[in-house]
């Protein structure tokens, strides 16, 4: 008898790892997919930087921004196979200008690279709409890493000098995409990092047939604050501002 108790609850255990192992790579079910967002951010910045007693108050609109631009890049990468994604999201601005202040000659340059590596699980899917096959709304946890590095070089009177800072910290959050009978949706995204950083932005999209595939353009607005401390350096900005962006199915 207790033989056959021991047998039956051992089998029962193997059974239910069974279930959920298989309910586990049911979540990858599906063909994989690719999409690559193209974007511009058009970010009024400002905030403080500063180290030990030298302090800088930034406040450099989007159109300072562009005058002074040297190179820009933006991009998302996102891959997705069933319920399970990861995903790139990359900013790099360098910008450089030449003044004068009280008559000396001034040479300013900055490089800012900001990625963010992430992952998310789609825990929350509706039936999917006639108009186009997608799901009416999508609830995605996610979490990731930020990457920030940052480098500054002010020159003046032969003199030079040069800040280079990087780092990462974690983050957690959600994305809500709500897709209506017709070409219109909606996308939100907010996160939060271990280091106070917050991102959150919205937007309109509009999808696009281009042969079997749905092009979706979007627009929205975007906030990303950052305040990051470390021995005598502190970085506190603050971006805001408008996104216009291009969404390329891959495949």
């Amino acid at each position: 008898m207790k033989l056959s108790k021991c047998l039956y609850l051992t089998s029962s255990i193997f059974l239910s790892q069974s279930v959920f192992a298989n309910s586990f790579l049911d979540t990858f079910e599906g063909a994989p997919k690719i999409n690559a967002n193209i974007y511009v951010f058009a970010a009024d910045v400002d905030g403080t930087l500063s180290e030990k007693n030298i302090k800088y108050n930034v406040d450099q609109p989007f159109s300072d921004t562009v005058k002074h631009l040297d190179r820009v890049f933006m991009s998302y990468l996102d891959f997705r196979k069933g319920d399970w994604g990861i995903y790139i999201d990359k900013q790099l601005v360098k910008t450089s200008e030449d003044e004068q202040v009280f008559q000396v000659p001034v040479a300013i340059s900055t490089k800012l690279d900001q990625t963010s590596y992430g992952a998310y699980y789609q825990a929350y899917k509706s039936p999917e709409l006639n108009y186009n096959k997608q799901h009416k709304l999508l609830v995605e946890p996610t979490i990731g890493v930020h990457h920030t590095e940052a480098k500054a070089t002010l020159a003046a009177l032969n003199i030079t000098k040069q800040a280079k800072l990087n780092w990462n910290e974690f983050f957690w959050g959600a994305r809500i995409r709500y897709n209506f009978d017709s070409p219109w949706n909606l996308a939100s995204e907010i996160t939060f990092g271990a280091e106070n950083t917050i991102s959150a932005h919205a937007y309109v999209g509009y999808n696009i047939p281009v042969f079997d595939r749905l092009v979706n353009l979007r627009a929205g607005y975007r906030y990303f604050k950052q305040d990051y401390q470390a021995n005598d350096f502190h970085w506190d900005i603050r971006q805001r501002g408008p996104v216009i962006g291009i969404n390329l199915p891959i495949f």
